[in-house]
């Protein structure tokens, strides 16, 4: 069967999304499915990129685009949408019209209004997949439209049930609804031997953040976070986003922060087996944070914020839930730097925790709704 996966993003591009997709495709790749994959070229991230390649059965062509704005646009959705629909609009029928899909799988909303509107046209089934909370107000244009997107899909999937309720709550009968999790490579993301000497960090405690460097992220509160704690405490910062010349500010003030840019996916592992706790901060409700899968498929546990869906994907079994402000952070990160004991516990959950919840079997959530 071919399917065509339309999203705003895809490798290189860097993020949660985009490591998602890749998975994605490469499960239905192993399965047999054709599948095509239509996006931009990079939109946040810096990186080379091909406008057309296939692999194996997978075809990827992203739309040459102007770049630099995506950031700029995301509080104002409407200008957002101006901004990103004319590529796919044009691009999308001619896509269909030559690959001839029996479904149409969106990402994300401005994808899903594409993929209703020529599914419509086509008459082939779509399913659009939300992997934020957005948060949608009570009233108003905006969510008049988000109900006529999501009343003329198939099918919608929410990565988490808190998206899965907001869905529900536009009135969206309940059978059109499901619930889909991220999964990762089991195999890929395990605990590295001596990583930490690999990486030279060797008796170093390490607070490691991996993400886009956008306010929402909390990055300012544990940037002053980092002034708090114990001195011995090293914070790592991995990623990419506007806030990069904010972050390298406070590199030159704390000789503790190591500033690590871009790491490309493959080599997280390293990263995650060198680092004594992860940290995902959010001050809004994250759609899920799919590196906390990653960390603790890797034995490394998790500070996470009390907020979204980051409350699903873990518990404190395998780390600890925080009300986030820099005074919470720098003092939970100084307690497992005093408790080590408690912290080797977590790690020892850590990598079960995430095999049972989080394999590739997670897929077939995805794939029932293709047939």
């Amino acid at each position: 069967m071919r399917i065509l996966q339309l999203s705003l993003n895809f490798s290189p591009n860097i993020g949660g999304l985009e490591t998602h997709l890749s998975d994605l495709v490469s499960s239905l790749d192993k399965r047999g499915w054709e599948v095509f994959v239509l996006t931009y070229c990079p939109l946040t991230t810096y990186a080379k990129w091909k406008m057309y390649e296939k692999i194996n059965n997978v075809s990827i062509f992203r739309i040459p685009w102007f770049t630099g704005l995506f950031y700029k646009l995301t509080s104002f959705p409407i200008l957002e949408f101006i901004y990103l629909l004319p590529g796919f609009i044009l691009f999308t029928p001619f896509v269909i019209l030559l690959y001839k899909p029996v479904v149409i799988h969106a990402h994300g909303l401005i994808a899903g209004a594409i993929a209703v509107f020529w599914g419509k046209i086509f008459r082939i089934r779509t399913i659009i997949s939300t992997h934020s909370i957005y948060g949608f107000p009570k009233k108003g244009l905006y969510v008049k439209f988000v109900k006529l997107i999501f009343y003329n899909s198939d099918y919608l999937l929410g990565l988490s049930q808190q998206a899965v309720s907001e869905i529900k709550s536009l009135g969206i009968p309940q059978e059109k609804v499901s619930n889909f999790t991220y999964w990762i490579d089991m195999k890929k993301f395990k605990k590295i031997p001596n990583a930490k000497a690999k990486l030279h960090w060797t008796n170093r405690f390490v607070v490691l953040f991996v993400g886009r460097f956008i306010p929402e992220k909390g990055i300012k509160d544990l940037l002053d976070a980092s002034q708090l704690w114990h001195k011995k405490i090293t914070l790592a910062i991995a990623g990419v986003g506007p806030m990069e010349e904010e972050i390298k500010k406070y590199v030159l003030k704390n000789k503790q922060i190591l500033f690590l840019g871009a790491i490309d996916n493959s080599y997280l592992p390293l990263y995650y087996s060198a680092s004594s706790l992860l940290i995902v901060p959010s001050i809004n409700e994250e759609g899920f944070g799919r590196v906390i899968i990653e960390a603790l498929a890797c034995g490394l546990p998790v500070i996470g914020s009390n907020r979204g869906a980051i409350l699903e994907a873990m518990d404190n079994s395998v780390g600890k839930l925080i009300d986030v402000n820099p005074k919470n952070i720098a003092h939970t990160v100084n307690y497992f730097y005093e408790h080590p004991s408690e912290l080797e516990s977590l790690s020892k959950n850590a990598r079960s925790f995430a095999v049972q919840k989080y394999s590739e079997k997670n897929v077939e959530d995805i794939i029932k709704f293709y047939s």
